[in-house]
């Protein structure tokens, strides 16, 4: 029983689809959404945002949860009796490094698979397939600053993700030799659009490329 939604980017410009197919995984009419960060976010500039698009909405319990400056582990465990919790977009080599370091891989995978439902953006999509090395792939890649060599990932999906894709062809070129040499299925997908995983039904929203 896995719930997903693989988001790239949250854009000023509303997909109302996405947006509807998210609220019908919540059981609770009163949902709440725990929310991580990439890395601390200490002055609250971003998940502002995210605060301001879930309350738009109708969610009003959205909490946010640091796994690093800011990180009490009592604290944190909380977020497991939450409904959703959602992953930001950031650097993702930092981002599994930090959940690595938290030893909270396996748990977040638990919790998906008791039902809870994880929400990636970006770097949070990447996070939830086998592996994250196709965020030091191409052109404007995330930077491997704190030298993580075990790549591996949540594996809820069998696919990679790459987000921000501009919709060019040069692109998908790129990444159909990424997914030949790699033997792996690339989801390409555009800022504003997503993906939404609700047991074994994979729904496109938006415009996705499938690159095998």
């Amino acid at each position: 029983m896995i719930k997903l939604v693989l988001l790239s980017d949250l854009t000023d410009e509303e997909n109302k689809e996405i947006d509807r197919r998210l609220l019908s995984l919540f059981d609770d009419v009163n949902p709440s959404i725990g929310y991580i960060p990439s890395c601390s976010d200490l002055n609250g500039k971003y998940f502002k945002k995210i605060l301001e698009y879930y309350n738009k909405l109708g969610i009003a319990k959205v909490d946010y949860f640091d796994l690093d400056l800011e990180y009490d582990e009592q604290t944190f465990t909380n977020i497991f009796n939450y409904d959703a919790i959602h992953l930001s977009g950031g650097n993702t080599f930092y981002f599994l490094n930090l959940l690595k370091k938290r030893d909270l891989v396996e748990t977040v995978r638990k919790y998906v698979n008791n039902g809870g439902i994880l929400i990636g953006v970006s770097a949070g999509s990447i996070l939830t397939t086998k592996t994250i090395e196709i965020a030091g792939y191409g052109e404007d890649v995330d930077q491997n600053n704190v030298c993580i060599d075990d790549l591996n990932a949540l594996g809820l999906v069998d696919f990679e993700f790459m987000p921000h894709w501009d919709g060019s062809e040069e692109i998908v070129n790129s990444l159909r030799n990424y997914a030949r040499a790699k033997n792996t299925i690339v989801y390409a997908c555009k800022d504003g659009d997503g993906i939404v995983i609700d047991n074994s039904k994979i729904e496109l929203i938006g415009d996705i490329r499938i690159i095998e």
